[in-house]
């Protein structure tokens, strides 16, 4: 099994159980935190990830950090820990999260533009993209000078690309690709 298929295995129990429990946004939030104190801590991440060091020792850490949080969240960084699959925790997360929005009728709408987009701008794009899923938008921004103008949304794995840097791309294909003859 795929470590995105094993992820998904994971988080589909996760969500479940969490659903079931009332605690999703606690159990949520802690595998948040301890995905965050991973990136952020280097010697964490080398306790956790290093091959040499024992187990029983790995868990202890995890026990320590973990203690008083959310038992669901604090079980299953135990059993990815135990399983080797504590690498596969982002995966789990980033599924948990959108198995969240999809319960909850939320659609995340990463919005790339050059420069800042205006408010009314926004508010227009945003009610455009409601009607069209019939779901509530989590609006997420990002300038990037890149897309030289336009922009470009992403609505899961969809990906609605009008940005200029686009246009200039199929552009050149379609030059690399005509047929060019001497004057006749």
């Amino acid at each position: 099994m795929s470590d995105a298929q094993v992820a998904r295995v994971y988080a589909t129990a996760l969500f479940q159980a969490a659903t079931d429990a009332g605690t999703l946004d606690e159990t949520r939030g802690d595998l948040h935190a301890f995905a965050g104190a991973l990136a952020d801590t280097a010697s964490l991440a080398d306790a956790i990830f290093n091959p040499q060091i024992e187990q029983a020792a790995k868990r202890r850490v995890l026990n320590e950090l973990t203690r008083g949080g959310d038992k669901l969240a604090t079980n299953t960084l135990a059993i990815l820990l135990d399983k080797g699959r504590i690498s596969t925790l982002p995966a789990v997360i980033d599924e948990v999260d959108r198995m969240s929005a999809e319960a909850s009728s939320l659609v995340d709408l990463e919005l790339t533009t050059a420069v800042p987009v205006d408010p009314d701008m926004e508010q227009r794009i945003v009610a455009r993209v409601e009607t069209a899923t019939k779901r509530s938008v989590r609006l997420h921004k990002t300038v990037d000078p890149d897309v030289i103008g336009g922009l470009v949304l992403r609505i899961g794995d969809v990906i609605i690309d009008g940005s200029v840097r686009s246009r200039i791309r199929q552009l050149h294909k379609k030059l690399e690709l005509a047929d060019v003859r001497g004057g006749e």
